[in-house]
């Protein structure tokens, strides 16, 4: 579909939709560069069935597009509309198109706009709504109803939107047709739209760059102010963070926790004492150094990627052995919903990994725990997508190694960030 400019629209609606870009920016000013990127594009509502209520979210491409229904302009408030800017604003600043989990959607059918789009988008597009909604709805008097608060969906605060897919994936009854109806276009999963315009996309490398600069921005905001919410102040690190190579990093982690655990020294009575003929009828204890015991929980959820699994696992079976730790202290223990029988393999080849459901890491510890004795050191390899233990171990030092940068781990374990497109940030 060929999209008009902005231009297209009467003095009016080109008013009230400058004003609705003014409110956006003033709402949150350290977006309003990146509102400026947008490149708004008018489409008729003749050419759109239901007289442009497809279009009532004013939905985004991966080009940085944003369709403008002239019928939807005009029905709904100055604050309503600057509302959907920030929201279509934010599944592209957060790569919610890229990161969309779901089957490839069939090409459209220009007929029937949003009546060809899958479950998986729509259980993707609640999912991603979810994720923004505490970010972009605070401090309203009355929330915009749609869409709906996580909450009101049975999903916890503050949260991802691949953990929220997750769960409304993991729910036996279909998601409720009024809430899925909501279409914020391919700027969220990526798939192909019938109001999609032909004009040219936003280059990667500056849609990268506006990315880098919004985030820069958020941090200089937070300087002065505390007014951002929490899920962009999360962003703005990610994007931030300095690039290292992620073998080096969870190499370094593992060898100093396994020299801070090595570099204790218990007593034992197994061995006499050196300084026993000293001090004879006196049974003394010898100095002892035990070898640390490593156990690794890796991550077997559907989410997980066997490619990334098996490169992660060589690299910290290679820096184990490399400091001293043979496979006689290693036991692996893989984690869906559940865990599964700890195995104590002589060769990574020997390995059966169970797993392929739902995530709860939580039961991966509770298993490490409950064998004893206590491992020294527990490296968890995951997406974070996943319930984690309120407290630390008792007695263990804990390294994530993170395969998802949208994953979460908790402060109290030591986190590396690793990547299967190279080296990327913690």
């Amino acid at each position: 579909m060929s999209g008009l400019p902005l231009d297209a629209l009467p003095p009016g609606p080109r008013r009230k939709w400058a004003a609705a870009r003014v409110w956006a920016a003033h709402r949150a000013p350290y977006l309003a560069d990146a509102l400026l990127t947008l490149d708004p594009v008018v489409v008729p509502d003749t050419e759109v069935t239901g007289g442009g209520a497809a279009l009532r979210r004013f939905p985004a491409d991966t080009g940085w597009h944003l369709h403008i229904s002239p019928a939807e302009l005009d029905r709904q408030s100055v604050p309503r509309v600057g509302f959907w800017v920030l929201h279509q604003l934010a599944h592209l600043l957060r790569e919610h198109a890229a990161r969309y989990p779901g089957a490839a959607a069939p090409l459209p059918d220009a007929a029937a706009p949003g009546a060809d789009r899958t479950p998986d988008q729509r259980t993707w597009n609640v999912a991603a709504d979810a994720e923004l909604y505490d970010d972009l709805s605070i401090g309203w008097t009355e929330p915009p109803a749609d869409p709906p608060p996580p909450h009101a969906l049975g999903l916890p605060g503050d949260g991802l939107a691949r953990r929220y897919w997750e769960l409304l994936r993991a729910r036996a009854e279909p998601l409720d047709p009024a809430v899925a109806a909501g279409d914020c276009g391919s700027g969220c999963d990526g798939q192909p739209r019938p109001w999609n315009c032909d004009l040219p996309p936003l280059p990667r490398t500056s849609a990268r760059l506006t990315a880098l600069e919004t985030a820069r921005r958020v941090r200089e905001h937070l300087r002065t102010r505390e007014d951002v919410p929490g899920g962009w102040r999360r962003w703005a690190e990610e994007v931030l963070e300095p690039t290292v190579d992620w073998r080096r990093q969870l190499a370094a982690r593992i060898r100093r926790c396994v020299a801070r655990t090595a570099g204790r020294v218990d007593f034992t009575y197994r061995r006499p004492s050196r300084r026993a003929a000293s001090t004879p009828g006196v049974v003394l204890p010898s100095p002892h150094q035990p070898l640390p015991a490593v156990t690794v929980l890796i991550d077997t959820s559907g989410s997980m990627s066997d490619t990334m699994l098996g490169r992660c696992l060589a690299e910290v079976d290679g820096v184990l052995r490399a400091v001293g730790i043979g496979r006689d202290r290693l036991t692996v223990i893989s984690v869906d919903a559940r865990a599964y029988r700890a195995q104590t393999p002589r060769r990574l080849s020997d390995l059966r990994l169970g797993g392929g459901g739902g995530t709860d890491i939580r039961a991966g510890f509770d298993a490490a725990l409950a064998r004893g004795p206590v491992p020294d050191l527990i490296i968890a390899l995951t997406d974070g997508h996943t319930p984690w233990p309120d407290d630390p171990p008792p007695r263990t030092r804990v390294v994530a190694g993170l395969l998802d940068p949208a994953g979460r781990t908790p402060g109290w374990a030591t986190t590396v960030l690793i990547s299967d497109e190279g080296p990327r940030a913690e």
